[in-house]
This record gives structure tokens, sequence and C-alpha cells, in this order.
């Protein structure tokens, strides 16, 4: 009997280490520290990758993930919508596998600008022409009945960190942000002046190259699993998450850590399906601005076939 129990001891021991072996190494990039795509370093930090057989790397590279994908350098990538849909037009491989369907940003001010009209004839800061925070401040401009690159003058400024300081600093009167990002107004002493959130936008998307996801199925799949389950630890595990948040921005005051983590419980649906209606917005912008004169139909920039498939299986196993 004791030789059986060795045995068994011995191949729980040999399957244990035969599934750490077979950790599958990828790279995830992700452009800004937004709560919109704290996703992938939140899922790593959780262990919910690893769960499924992924060893994730998660890079903050603001601006690049597109181009690291092309390369080969990333498998994965976090990054707003418009520059995902300008590539693909201009016969980048790629494809969005998930995301959110609201462009999720908001125009904040210096104090001493106290309404819209404040703001004519001054700068804005955004991240970097084409991007989300480019897209975010002109439709939240149009919302306050201003003119883009007419009656204020844009400004690249860089990440959310550089934002931040140009806008306090003075040397924008204002910035774009993430709308899940308010805790920032208090904090800075910013003014909120408009919101997009009503905006049906593919704000945020994780993309891969179309040759990768078919060559690569599995762990495109695995990959999407991680996600869901890290939505799900989001929302049942708050003071575990509420940690690891702190971990991941180098925050200790418990008060901004408990309101970033009111605003992420409400970012992600349970399942992160992007709409066609969220990408045909995009191409409407861009053809609008003169920057394409036609598209290919909405439907073909995203694939949510891989997204769906772990919806079904964790329905067939009785969970949610």
């Amino acid at each position: 009997m004791n030789r059986v129990f060795s045995l068994v001891a011995f191949l729980i021991v040999a399957l244990s280490q035969g599934a750490a072996s077979a950790q599958v190494k990828v790279r995830a990039a992700y452009g800004t520290p937004s709560l919109s795509q704290v996703v992938f370093p939140l899922g790593v930090h959780a262990g919910m990758f690893s769960r499924q057989g992924l060893t994730v790397e998660p890079l903050y590279i603001a601006g690049r993930s597109i181009n690291l994908l092309l390369s080969g350098d990333v498998q994965f990538g976090f990054t707003g919508g418009p520059q995902t849909v300008l590539a693909r037009i201009s016969g980048a491989d790629l494809i969005t596998i998930a995301g959110l369907n609201r462009l999720g940003q908001m125009i904040v001010a210096h104090s001493s600008i106290k309404s819209a009209t404040d703001l004519i004839g001054k700068k804005v800061g955004i991240g970097v022409f084409g991007t989300t925070a480019d897209y975010g401040m002109r439709l939240g401009l149009r919302k306050l009945n201003l003119r883009p690159n007419k009656e204020v003058t844009f400004i690249q400024v860089g990440d959310v960190p550089a934002r931040i300081a140009a806008v306090t600093s003075g040397a924008v009167h204002a910035v774009v942000l993430s709308s899940f990002d308010k805790h920032f107004l208090d904090q800075h002493g910013l003014r909120l002046l408009a919101e997009t959130e009503d905006i049906d936008f593919m704000g945020s998307s994780i993309m891969t190259t179309e040759s990768y996801a078919r060559a690569n199925r599995d762990i495109v799949i695995r990959l999407l699993r991680g996600v869901v389950e890290t939505i799900r630890f989001i929302k049942a595990e708050p003071k575990r998450t509420t940690e690891l948040l702190g971990r991941i921005y180098r925050e200790h005051d418990h008060a901004v850590l408990a309101r970033r983590y009111q605003m992420l419980f409400g970012v992600y649906p349970d399942y992160p399906f992007v709409s066609a209606a969220s990408i045909q917005s995009i191409i409407d912008v861009l053809k609008e601005d003169g920057k394409i004169k036609d598209a290919p139909p909405a439907q073909t920039f995203i694939d949510m076939s891989y997204l769906r498939a772990v919806e079904k299986e964790r329905q067939a196993a009785g969970q949610k």
C-alpha cells in the first residue's frame, strides 16, 4: 500500500512539474496605465493567466503596441480603436478579439478654466495624434460646441502622467483623460468639462494578428479565458484587487485606491465583446475628417469567435 501511495505522490509531482514546464510565454503590450487597459498587468499579478498555462509579460509601451505586434515582438496588444482601424485599412494584419464599446474619455481643465468658452484660443493636450485620446478630445470639444484645431490648439503631450503634469503646470489649459480616471480631478484640482460616455465608439481593443490567431487558436482562447477570469476576479475580490492596484500604480493612499477600484468595477462587462457598430462609428469619423475615403465592412475588423468560444465553454460548465 505504501508503494501505491508513493507512486501516486510521484505521479502528482511529475504532472505538476510537467504543467509548469508547459507554460507558454507570450508578451502583451498596453498603451496606457488607465483603468481601461489595466486588465493585462492585473491579470498577471492575480495569477489568472498562469492558470491558463500562460506566462504573460505585460509591457507598458505608450503608443507603440501596433508596431510591436506587426514586428512580432509581442503577440497581443491593448490599444485604442482608431489606431487599430486605420492600421487595418492600411493593410495591417490586425484583428480585434475583445474590447470596450465606449470611447470612455473626458476633457478636464485647469482650475482657471470656468467654462468651455474659456478654452477658446487656448492649448489642449492629447497623447498622440490619431489615438483614442485625440478622438476623445475632438468629440468632447464638439459636445462643447468648440471647433477642434480652430478655436483651440492641439498639443501632443504624451501619456497620462505627462498630460497631468502639463495641465497642472499650466503648459496646456485642458487635457483628455480616461473617464475611469476621475480620481485625478480631486487629486489635482481639475475641472470636468465634458465626457464621451454616450458615444458608441470602440475606445480600447485587445488585438492580435490574424496570422498568429489562425496558427495559435488555443493560445488566443487561453488568453481570453485569463481576461474573463480577471474581470470576474475584479468583481468578486474587491480587497485583493485593491491591493494589486496599489502595487501596479505604486499608490499607498487608501482613499485613492478605493476610488480607483470603484471606477474599475464598472469598466468591463463579463464578456468584452466588440460590436460592429462601435467600429462603424470610427470609420464614419475617419471619413468625416478626410483621413479615408472608403473602408471594408465594419464586421471584418473584429473576430469575436474566440471570445464566444470562451463564453460557451463557461456556460457549459455552469459558470457565469
